[in-house]
C-alpha cells in the first residue's frame, strides 16, 4: 500500500494526548488472548512497535475485538491512524509520559502491502534459564527465550485442555513449559505440526512453580509467539542446529526430570541465613543451609499419594485412580515424609522434606520402614544418627496454612542437597590450613574464609541450637552455618519485584 501525500508519518515518541490527524506505522509485536475486566468486560491487549524500536502498549475493548479479528497479526505491519491516545495512570507506568492507545471501529488501519515483515528489535528482557530458580512460586512473571526440543500428547484437566512441551537454550538446562486452555489449542497444536524444525519460541508474562522441582506455565494474560522473527533470535536457532545431537540425548535421558540439573547446588553468595529468610516478607524460596535435627519420633515417614502429581489420598498402595488434582490414571504410591528443625548460628525453623529429599536422610529404605513399623522395630535412635550427621543446603519456600482461628506459615524443601558433616569439616579444615602458615590455627585465622574469630561464641551459637547432637560444636566452626553473615542471596536488579 502507497502513502498517501496528504498523510505525513511519524514515530511513536510524537503522539500525545490531544494530537489530530496523526498517521504511524505499527509492527505487531505481542496480541494477547482477549480477557475479562473486573467489571466484566472484554478486552484485548496489543502491543506495537515502530521503526525506531519504541514499543506502545495498545487496547481494543468489547465488539471490537470481533470488528478487528483480522487485522493486527502478529509480525506483521499496519498503517494506523487517529486512536484514542491517553496518558497511562501513574501505577502503571514504566517510563516518564507514558501513554497507552485505544483503538475502536473508528480508528483507520489499513495492513502493510509487503511479503516478509521486517525484523523486530532487541526489545524483551529475557529471564536467563539458569535464573528461573528466583521466581518460583512468587507472583512474578518472566519473559523466555528458547528452541522447543519436544512436545508431549494433549491432556485435559478437567475440562481445560493442557499440553508440554520442553524448551531449551544455550545453558544446556531443558524445562517443562505447561501451555494451558487457548494458549494449548491454538499455538500447542501449532508447535506439535513443527515440531521436526525445533522451532523458536517466545513466552511472555510465564509463571515458574516448584511443581516437579521447576516448571513453566502459561497463564492468564501470558502470550506464546513461534518462529517470531526477532534479532536474538538468529544465534540461538544456529547454536540448535549445531547441537542437535546433544539436545537429542538431553531429551531422551529425560533432563528435565533431572531435579539437581534444574536446581544444582548454589554459590556461596545465593545463600541467607535462617533469620534472613524468616523476616523476609516476599512470599518466595531461598536457599538456606543449616544442620538437622530430627523432630518428633512418632512422626509418620511416609504417606500414600498420586503418583504424578504427589497429592495425599486416603487410599491403598497401588491402587489405580483418576486423580482429582492432575486428572490422570495413576497408582497410588507410598511417599517419603519428614519433618525436620534446621538451624544455623542466625536461628531455626520447622522444615518438610519429602521423597528423595527426606529418603536421603533415613539409614532405611523405605520398603523397609513400613515392615519395621509395621513389627514396631523401628530404631528411631539411627534416623536420629543419621539425619544430625548432615549439613543441608535446602531451597525452602513459605506457605500459608489456614487452620485454626489465624493463618500460620509453614515451610517446605523444594530441593535439598545433602552432605556428610565429618567429610565436609574436614575438607574445610585441609582446604584452610593449605592457605595457612604453618603457626596458624586454621579454624581461627581471619584469612581463613573469613570466618567469625571468636571460639567461644561459635561454641555457644552451635550448643545453643544442637545441645544432643553427636557433632563437636567447635567442627561447625569451618562451616557457614556458624559464620558472620556477610553476604545476601543474590538476585538480579531486572528479576526484582518493585
Amino acid at each position: 500500500m502507497e502513502l498517501q501525500e496528504d498523510r505525513k508519518v511519524i514515530a511513536f515518541a510524537e503522539i500525545i494526548p490531544g494530537l489530530r490527524d496523526w498517521t504511524t506505522i505499527v509492527q505487531v509485536l505481542d496480541k494477547q488472548k482477549p480477557l475479562l475486566s473486573k467489571a466484566g468486560n472484554r478486552y484485548q491487549k496489543l502491543t506495537l512497535i515502530d521503526g525506531q524500536g519504541t514499543t506502545v502498549e495498545a487496547m481494543i475493548y468489547k465488539s471490537d475485538i470481533e470488528f478487528f479479528r483480522n487485522h493486527f497479526r502478529l509480525y506483521m505491519r499496519y498503517m494506523l491512524s487517529n486512536a484514542r491516545v491517553e496518558y497511562t495512570p501513574l501505577e502503571y507506568r514504566v517510563r516518564e509520559n507514558q501513554c497507552t492507545w485505544y483503538i475502536d471501529n473508528s480508528t483507520v488501519v489499513q495492513a502493510m502491502d509487503e511479503p516478509n515483515p521486517p525484523e523486530i528489535p532487541p526489545v524483551f528482557r529475557f529471564t536467563p534459564f539458569r535464573r528461573f530458580y528466583q521466581h518460583i512460586d512468587d507472583t512474578s512473571d518472566i519473559d523466555i527465550l528458547g528452541i522447543i526440543a519436544e512436545v508431549h500428547q494433549r491432556f485435559h484437566k478437567g475440562t481445560t485442555p493442557t499440553r508440554e512441551i520442553v524448551i531449551i537454550d544455550k545453558s544446556f538446562m531443558p524445562v517443562i513449559l505447561t501451555l494451558w486452555g487457548d494458549h494449548e489449542t491454538d499455538e500447542g497444536q501449532a508447535i506439535a505440526n513443527m515440531i521436526q524444525s525445533m522451532p523458536l519460541i517466545v513466552g511472555l508474562r510465564l509463571r515458574v512453580s516448584s511443581y516437579h522441582t521447576l516448571n513453566l506455565s502459561t497463564k492468564f494474560g501470558s502470550s506464546v509467539l513461534v518462529n517470531p522473527p526477532i534479532q536474538q533470535g538468529s544465534m540461538l536457532r544456529q547454536w540448535a542446529m549445531e547441537n542437535k545431537t546433544q539436545i537429542n540425548d538431553l531429551i531422551t535421558q529425560r533432563a528435565y526430570l533431572n531435579r539437581t540439573s534444574l536446581l544444582p547446588q548454589p554459590t556461596e553468595d545465593e545463600l541467607c541465613t535462617i533469620k534472613e529468610f524468616l523476616n523476609l516478607p516476599m512470599k518466595k524460596a531461598y536457599w538456606i543451609q543449616g544442620s538437622p535435627r530430627f523432630l518428633d519420633k512418632s512422626q509418620r515417614l511416609w504417606y500414600n499419594a498420586c503418583s504424578n502429581c504427589h497429592k495425599s489420598f486416603r487410599a491403598k498402595p497401588q491402587w489405580k485412580i483418576i486423580c482429582t488434582s492432575c486428572n490422570k490414571n495413576v497408582n497410588i504410591l507410598p511417599r517419603s515424609r519428614l519433618t525436620i528443625e534446621l538451624a544455623d548460628y542466625s536461628g531455626n525453623l520447622t522444615l518438610d522434606l519429602y521423597d528423595n529429599d527426606a529418603q536421603q536422610l533415613l539409614p532405611f529404605t523405605l520398603p523397609q520402614i513400613q515392615e519395621l513399623e509395621g513389627k514396631h522395630q523401628l530404631d528411631y535412635t539411627a534416623i536420629e544418627q543419621a539425619i544430625e550427621s548432615s549439613i543441608l543446603t535446602c531451597f525452602v519456600k513459605k506457605m500459608t496454612r489456614n487452620r485454626g482461628p489465624a493463618d500460620t506459615e509453614k515451610y517446605a524443601a523444594i530441593i535439598v542437597h545433602k552432605a556428610n558433616a565429618a567429610e565436609l569439616i574436614s575438607s574445610t579444615s585441609r582446604n584452610s590450613a593449605s592457605t595457612s602458615t604453618p603457626s596458624t590455627n586454621p579454624l581461627t585465622a581471619p584469612e581463613s574464609s573469613n570466618l567469625t574469630t571468636n571460639s567461644t561464641i561459635l561454641n555457644a551459637t552451635a550448643q545453643s541450637y544442637r545441645g544432643a547432637t553427636n557433632l563437636d560444636s567447635n567442627l561447625f566452626t569451618t562451616l557457614k552455618i556458624t559464620e558472620t553473615p556477610t553476604k545476601k542471596q543474590r538476585t538480579d536488579p531486572t528479576d526484582m519485584e518493585l
